[in-house]
């Protein structure tokens, strides 16, 4: 039951934040960052969640890491404005099941990973949650690094 409740606030939490990311949109010059901090903030914290053993921080982590997961709505303005209009909404769902490919190759992954550390007794949710944040610090930086794409003359 407990579990349940703590998975239901989480899910509420993680509904209602990209809501709140789109209303505090920082602008096309600082977007980019926004982007590459939140997601090494996230990082940080699935990190944590790994490393402190302690239920109430554990609970409270996981509220703010579905909290915090709002900020990845920026990335559609970022797309939007990377495409000539006739083929942005085109852009846009590309990027969506592109979204979804990522959490499917992330849960595979993360399954390989926890069967790999169930093989060498080693900590299985540490194992998860530590890959999961260096997922995170390798797609920020790389998302760094890529080029800015060149914007369209008009809208």
């Amino acid at each position: 039951m407990q579990s349940g409740n703590v998975a239901l606030a989480v899910s509420a939490v993680s509904l209602t934040s990209p809501a709140l990311f789109g209303r505090f949109s920082p602008g096309d010059g600082t977007r980019r960052r926004w982007l590459v901090g939140w997601t090494l903030l996230t990082a940080a914290m699935f990190v944590s969640l790994a490393l402190v053993h302690n239920a109430t921080f554990d609970v409270a982590m996981m509220l703010a890491v579905g909290m915090l997961s709002g900020y990845m709505i920026l990335q559609y303005s970022e797309v939007r404005l990377a495409y000539p209009a006739q083929i942005v909404g085109r852009a846009l769902a590309l990027f969506t099941m592109s979204m979804f490919l990522g959490v499917a190759v992330m849960q595979w992954f993360t399954g390989l990973v926890a069967s790999m550390a169930k093989v060498q007794s080693a900590d299985i949710y540490a194992a998860v949650l530590l890959t999961i944040a260096a997922l995170l610090a390798v797609g920020a930086v790389a998302f760094a690094w890529l080029p800015r794409a060149p914007r369209p003359l008009t809208r």
